[in-house]
């Protein structure tokens, strides 16, 4: 009986933690903009003018403004001036480098091929495996000579409740593609298999 009541907790605790991790770091971010600008809002203005929620109103107005400078032909010279200042800074460019890649990697819009969810067969003591992986690179020609060759790819393979993963340069012909959306993949790979949308998003029993 109470193995049954504990599996029970989990399986709706699983269930409820991302959602309760996704409005936490929404609040966070609403908190840290209206704490943070609106400390400054009360110095600036005078007294009695400040309202609350106009911290976030400024946060967002802030980032709205910085898009426009960034479509500026000016504003992308001195973010471009910007950028080569901080690749400058060993410890630095090593950061900043890792995640703005790794951001872009889920913001910019790709062909379909840098989409593509596919399984990457290895050997192991003679047992053959499938490890889930995403496609992220099939061209190396803007890289240096050695990293990968023609009829290569790139591929990154998550581990499981883990934020990291390897990546490996493989053959075409070591990989299978899946027809399966990097969301749901991704899911499956990094809950260890439990994730599954056609259980409504909920581990398997």
């Amino acid at each position: 009986m109470l193995a049954r009541i504990g599996k029970t907790m989990f399986q709706g605790l699983l269930a409820i933690l991302p959602a309760v991790l996704t409005l936490y770091i929404l609040y966070w971010l609403v908190w840290s903009a209206e704490n943070i600008l609106g400390v400054a809002l009360k110095v600036l203005l005078p007294q009695g003018w400040y309202i609350p929620g106009m911290g976030l109103l400024t946060g967002l107005v802030a980032v709205f403004l910085f898009g426009l400078f960034l479509n500026a032909f000016l504003g992308r010279k001195l973010f471009a001036w910007s950028e080569a200042a901080m690749n400058r800074i060993p410890l630095v460019k090593t950061l900043y480098g890792s995640v703005k890649d790794f951001i872009g990697f889920f913001a910019q819009k790709r062909e379909q091929q840098f989409n593509q969810v596919v399984t990457v067969t290895l050997e192991i003591g003679g047992v053959p495996m499938r490890l889930l992986g995403f496609v992220t690179r099939n061209d190396f020609s803007d890289l240096p000579p050695g990293i990968g060759k023609e009829g290569e790819l790139a591929v990154y393979l998550p581990l499981s409740y883990q934020i990291g993963g390897y990546t490996v340069i493989v053959p075409r012909s070591a990989v299978t593609p899946i027809n399966i959306s990097m969301h749901r993949a991704m899911g499956f790979a990094v809950t260890g298999g439990m994730f599954s949308d056609k259980a409504g998003g909920r581990p398997h029993p």
